[in-house]
């Protein structure tokens, strides 16, 4: 099982280096097109990129849906595609260089999302009383978890559109230190890899929208704290943060739930 992860793991990794190196190769040709206004083959060009982030605005969209912030079925994500597709034409001329075209498509996927998604008061209760759940507050929130996620059904065949390639979250996104391997042994031998995915799904809806978001970029996307920071128009040091808490999160979340520590 441990091996499988790590292909995963390393599956994962080379995609999302193969789309930073696919990006900077065909920067030059879609930076010639948009000089001579030729839009459709910009377009043609640009959504070579369009699968990876189409799953990136989906997944925050329904993390949006599932806590309120946006209404079920009021954004289509294919609409929110084609503003992006505006948003890049429009504002080609704010990328520097090849190096820093993928970042700035994020960026730019990020600021859609932001200007659809309200701010609201973020609800700590959850990380203040995770240490105190009983087992029996774990399955109610995991049933209330599956009830939400049909709140708006079009996006979650998004999310499980078979053309995308599958990643679930492993064990390795939350206990990255070489000394937690035995936890990730132990949980490994009680759960499957979907009940490891819906746990770690699960309890990062229950996080800050940045915080959450930031988790993905980097286990997900591949993306390292300096170029999150980019595209979240935050420091560093607040990218690093965010990841922290989430993986804390989590690490206690598991510990808690299946019994790894003492009560």
């Amino acid at each position: 099982m441990q091996k499988t992860k790590a292909m995963k793991t390393e599956n994962t990794v080379k995609k999302q280096r193969d789309m930073k190196k696919e990006a900077e190769k065909i920067f030059p040709k879609l930076k010639t097109v948009r000089e001579n206004k030729d839009k459709p083959a910009f377009a043609e060009i640009i959504k070579t990129f369009w699968p990876d982030i189409k799953h990136y605005i989906t997944k925050n969209l329904v993390g949006a849906v599932r806590k309120g912030q946006i209404p079920a079925r009021k954004y289509k994500v294919e609409d929110l595609m084609d503003d992006l597709f505006i948003l890049a034409y429009e504002h080609f001329h704010e990328v520097k260089s090849e190096k820093d075209f993928y970042v700035w498509l994020y960026k730019k996927a990020d600021e859609l999302l932001s200007d659809i998604i309200a701010e609201s008061d973020f609800d700590r209760s959850f990380i203040e009383n995770i240490d105190k759940f009983q087992q029996y507050e774990w399955d109610e929130m995991e049933e209330e978890f599956s009830v939400d996620g049909d709140g708006d059904l079009v996006m979650i065949e998004e999310l499980d559109d078979l053309s995308y390639p599958k990643n679930d979250y492993t064990l390795n996104d939350v206990f990255v230190d070489e000394a937690e391997a035995p936890l990730i042994e132990t949980l490994s031998q009680k759960l499957s890899t979907e009940e490891i995915n819906r746990h770690i799904d699960m309890v990062l809806s229950q996080l800050a929208a940045p915080v959450r978001s930031a988790f993905d970029l980097a286990v997900k996307k591949q993306f390292k704290p300096a170029e999150i920071a980019t595209i979240k128009s935050v420091s560093v040091e607040q990218v690093e943060a965010w990841l922290t808490e989430a993986r804390q999160v989590l690490r206690t979340s598991f510990e808690r739930r299946y019994s790894l520590t003492k009560n």
